[in-house]
């Protein structure tokens, strides 16, 4: 009976957590925008027309940008089992 209580208040806790994440989630994606970009000279970025207008940016507006890298290189172990980039 204990066991059968505590498995409920964990399934839950996690039925709890994971609406309030896809909560969160649905947040970020109605007010920002997410789009891939390639960086140019002097590690320059551009943000889309489409994006741009969409969010009401102009220039000379300050945003904030998260960096995700997305050509990261994978870590594998050579046979002396160390890691070495491929």
């Amino acid at each position: 009976m204990e066991r059968t209580m505590l498995n409920q208040g964990i399934s839950q806790l996690i039925r709890d957590a994971r609406n309030e994440l896809w909560g969160t989630i649905t947040d970020i994606v109605r007010k920002n925008s997410v789009f891939k970009v390639r960086v140019g000279k002097q590690n320059r970025i551009t943000i889309p027309d489409a994006e741009a207008e969409a969010l009401g940016v102009k220039e000379g507006d300050l945003v904030q940008v998260i960096i995700i890298p997305l050509n990261i290189p994978q870590l594998t172990k050579n046979k002396d089992n160390k890691e070495v980039e491929e």
